[in-house]
């Protein structure tokens, strides 16, 4: 199923990442847009300001007259715009198709994996950049200060983020294959981790290069079995690091490859950023990008946003935020925060999701060995609905069961939450709040309540 060349094209969950970012593109490319969604946000009013008809909650009627519709996996069967389209006998896309139709024409680089994709995609796009390309990119986290990461090139170069949550990565046909990392992950939907691994090997099999992490031993091992040219990277790879040096908001290392050593300042702090970077120096360098480009790409930028993002400083107390929600993701973020100079690394954690709050318990308790304070809210339900017995206390137990004495508190309310942060907060404490939902907003909340406590 492809989109149509003519005609609007309407969007059921407009505001999305992943669904906003191809209405960008699409907008870029001449079509008309329009599209629903539950809420206001950046995104949407970026639309609209684009020229898309966005419309606040659902409406049959408005998919009368579109050529064709755009829906994700967040959008449920009994949508009223979905079931009116398909009983009108309109064109129906998921939104994996529509992005593989929207890189159709491309060479494309689409990364995969459990972690990093957002950055390493990113980190990608500004080599790309810097090497005098022009390139479509439809990425699912926003750059610092920019609400949509998405744009259409002039160029036939593609860069995008893909989403394995729901099997749709399956849909694309990447030139260049980036596989960060394969762990558990959205079990809801695959069942077991040989599942995952099957549904990576079949993602890569029509790629011409796939670049792959040389230390994830799943990646690695999903890939051999593969008949595709492979790049590595990290310790022992094709691409790698020495001489690192990490530092609280940045890392210095010299980057090795078979013909290079060359220098860099990367402006993201902790190893996993490195490995993200490795991975987009390996992909840029199979497309044929000089390494001139490579280093003046990533030395220009600057993250993106909810990755480690520095969100301010009151009383001494620093607040950043961070969209990690798996446990490999919050000790990765942990272990660069202990690079800091805090006298204490205060976690606020809000699990993502009620199925991966289950499945992954026992790991999300090891997950916050590093954290000297760790505070839980409730679980974020986002698409599912609740689990009988699954709540944020589940992590609060896993993680006293692993850290016997570790101060440890559960807050489901976000009011008390706020009060409770703001009153155990010191001077030189460091807050960082952790996950995929809402929580995010808590952190202008606290900064506003330290701001009020300190007047």
């Amino acid at each position: 199923m492809t989109l149509p060349e003519q005609g609007r094209i309407h969007f059921i969950g407009i505001g999305g990442a992943g669904m906003s970012a191809i209405a960008k593109v699409l907008i870029e490319r001449g079509h008309e847009i329009s599209g629903t969604d539950m809420r206001e946000s950046r995104a949407t009013a970026a639309l609209s300001g684009m020229g898309a008809q966005v419309a606040i909650g659902h409406d049959s009627t408005l998919v009368d007259g579109a050529a064709a519709i755009v829906y994700s996996s967040a959008v449920k069967k009994s949508n009223p715009e979905l079931v009116a389209a398909r009983r009108a006998g309109v064109v129906v896309l998921h939104r994996g198709e529509a992005l593989a139709s929207l890189l159709s024409s491309n060479r494309s680089i689409v990364v995969a994996g459990t972690h990093g994709k957002t950055t390493t995609s990113s980190m990608i796009l500004s080599i790309l950049k810097s090497a005098g390309l022009d390139p479509t990119y439809v990425i699912g986290g926003a750059l610092q200060g920019v609400p949509i990461n998405a744009g259409n090139g002039e160029d036939d170069v593609a860069v995008a983020e893909s989403d394995e949550s729901d099997g749709s990565f399956l849909l694309l046909d990447p030139s260049i294959a980036v596989i960060t990392n394969i762990e558990p992950d959205h079990l809801d939907h695959w069942g077991t981790l040989e599942a995952i691994e099957e549904a990576f090997q079949a993602f890569i099999g029509t790629a011409d290069c796939v670049v792959v992490g040389h230390d994830d031993k799943v990646a690695r091992l999903t890939a051999d079995r593969s008949e595709v040219r492979l790049v590595t990277y990290g310790d022992g790879g094709d691409i790698s690091a020495g001489e690192v040096s990490l530092y609280a908001y940045s890392t210095t290392f010299v980057l090795l490859s078979p013909k290079t050593r060359l220098p860099l300042h990367l402006n993201l702090p902790g190893h996993h950023n490195l490995l993200n970077a490795l991975a987009a120096v390996a992909a840029c360098l199979s497309l044929g990008v000089g390494i001139e480009a490579v280093g003046v790409g990533l030395e220009s930028f600057t993250g993106v946003e909810r990755r480690y993002q520095m969100r301010g400083e009151k009383r001494n107390i620093t607040v950043i935020d961070d969209y990690a929600h798996h446990p490999t993701e919050i000790a990765a973020t942990l272990s660069a925060a202990r690079l800091g100079p805090w006298r204490r690394v205060i976690a606020v954690f809000q699990p993502h999701l009620y199925s991966r709050t289950r499945a992954l318990r026992a790991e999300f308790g090891a997950a916050f060995s590093e954290a000297d304070v760790v505070v839980v809210t409730d679980v974020y339900a986002a698409r599912e609905e609740p689990v009988p017995g699954v709540t944020g206390k589940t992590v609060s137990d896993a993680v006293c069961m692993c850290f016997f004495g570790r101060p440890v508190a559960y807050v489901p309310a976000r009011k008390e939450l706020l009060g409770y942060l703001a009153a155990q907060a010191r001077p030189g404490d460091l807050v960082l709040t952790l996950g995929a939902g809402d929580i995010t907003t808590l952190a202008d909340e606290l900064l506003e309540a330290l701001d009020v406590e300190a007047a």
